[in-house]
Parts: C-alpha cells; structure tokens; sequence
C-alpha cells in the first residue's frame, strides 16, 4: 500500500473554477484514513496553499505544504517551516541585470508578498496578486538586491512569449538557477537544485517514506520532478502530451475529478 500521496493545485486537484470537487475531496479522505499522508505541492506561497482547502473537510486532514515549486516546505500543524530556501544575493542581482537587459516583464516573491520594481504592473502579476491573496510592493531595484528573502522571480507574459523565452533562458542560465514554466504565462526563476521532486524527496526521508511507496500527480513540467521520484506519477488527462510521455500513468483530467480516478486506481475501496 502507498503511504504518501503529493498533490499538484492548479490544473489537478483543483478544476477550472478553482475548487476541489466533492469526488477529489471523498477520495483523498479515503488515503488518509487508510493511514496514508497527501502533502499538497504548488508554485504557490503556503497562505494561498491553505486558503485552497480552509473551510472544506480537508483544512484539518492535510499537514504538510510543498510550495514554490519545492523551495518551502511547511507544516501547517506545527506552524513551522520544515525546510525554506530562498535566492541568495548575487543570484537575484544576476537575474535583475539579465531581466532588466531584455526587458522582460517580472515581479518577485518573497514569503507574504509579491514585490515589482516597476510601478506599471501587469495583468499576469497582478492576477497572482488576487489569486494568492498577496500585496503587490513596490520596490527599487538595488533595494531588491539587499534583500535575503527572495523566494523566486516570475517571468510573466503571453503564451507565446514564454514559450519563445523558455528554450533561451534554459540554454543559458539552467547551470545557475533552477528554471521551469508553471504554466503558459509565468517561467519561474529559482535558486539552484530547487525543484518539486527534490522537496518531495527532503519531505519523504523527513516522514521516513521510501520512495517505493510515494504517488504524485499533476499536470506540468514542474511536476516531472515528482513523477521520477515517485514510485508512481500520474499526468492528469489535461496535461501534454510531453507531461503524459514522462508520467508512469494518464488520469482523467482536473474537470472530471481526476484526482479521484487515479486514487481509486491506486487505493482501491
């Protein structure tokens, strides 16, 4: 029997209208009361993360976060960080000169806010900004340089400027940062080794869990990580083919309880 199941949000656990279906919520209480562990892994900050399931069955049912993309990982019972890796210094004085040298649109995370060193914010940043219920701050760039707690940087724009960026910044700088698309309009820039499926890994040996018995699923390149760790890694139905090509299995996808398909596969009643 697996012992512990990670979750990605967006484009998995959570459909298009941003909420967890029943069907995902009764199969997920099915793992935990067969004594298995779901941890909840996302590019999201760890508020946005429990904003995700307060007020539903799971609020007091899920203990542990992987967020930004694997750069923190929380426990929401202890309210204590298990593991917190921010940018150091010269990484985000580097990454300044080179978004600044292309001029491509930017803003940063740090723990509680999002900070931008440009008062015209745009509307991918400030969608993050209603979506993870987090402030936009306004900062000067050689300040941002000073700071120790600098999560990571989003790259934010239209799909197929992304994609046209990606390829460029991987070639260049994948020997510097850890770098991933989280989604068709942000390419995430983080310190190096930073991944998913190495904070899955951090997370499992923290929980004495062998890989042999993880199960992870999601729907992005930045949940590859987890599949190759996973004893099992299951691509949601709406993912890419790529995403699906690197996954052990393809589930339904996030609008027909995916989730809930692919664990009751693997937890059978």
């Amino acid at each position: 029997m697996y012992k512990l199941l990670a979750l990605d949000l967006d484009g998995t656990l959570l459909n298009q209208e941003n909420q967890i279906s029943t069907q995902n919520i009764s199969a997920i209480k099915h793992v935990i009361h067969h004594h298995g562990t779901v941890v909840l892994c996302s590019a999201r900050p760890v508020k946005a993360i429990a904003a995700v399931i307060r007020n539903t069955e799971l609020e007091h049912l899920i203990r542990y976060f992987i967020s930004f993309n694997g750069a923190w990982i929380y426990d929401a019972v202890e309210k204590k960080d298990i593991l917190f890796i921010p940018l150091n210094r010269g990484d985000v004085k580097n990454a300044i000169t080179m978004l600044t040298e292309n001029k491509f649109t930017h803003h940063f995370f740090t723990r509680d806010n999002i900070v931008s060193s440009s008062s015209s914010v745009s509307d991918y940043t400030r969608y993050e900004s209603q979506l993870f219920a987090m402030d936009i701050v306004f900062t000067e760039p050689i300040s941002i340089t000073q700071r120790d707690d600098i999560v990571k940087v989003s790259i934010v724009g239209a799909a197929a400027f992304i994609n046209d960026i990606a390829d460029k910044i991987d070639a260049e700088f994948h020997r510097q940062y850890s770098l991933s698309k989280t989604s068709q309009h942000y390419y995430e820039i983080m310190r190096q080794g930073i991944t998913k499926g190495e904070a899955l890994h951090y997370l499992s040996q923290y929980l004495n869990i062998g890989s042999e018995f993880v199960v992870s699923i999601g729907d992005q390149e930045n949940d590859i990580s987890m599949f190759k760790f996973s004893a099992v890694g299951v691509a949601m139905g709406n993912a890419s083919d790529f995403v699906k090509s690197c996954a052990d299995r393809v589930s339904q996808d996030n609008n027909q309880h995916g989730v809930a398909f692919a664990i009751n596969q693997l937890w059978p009643l």
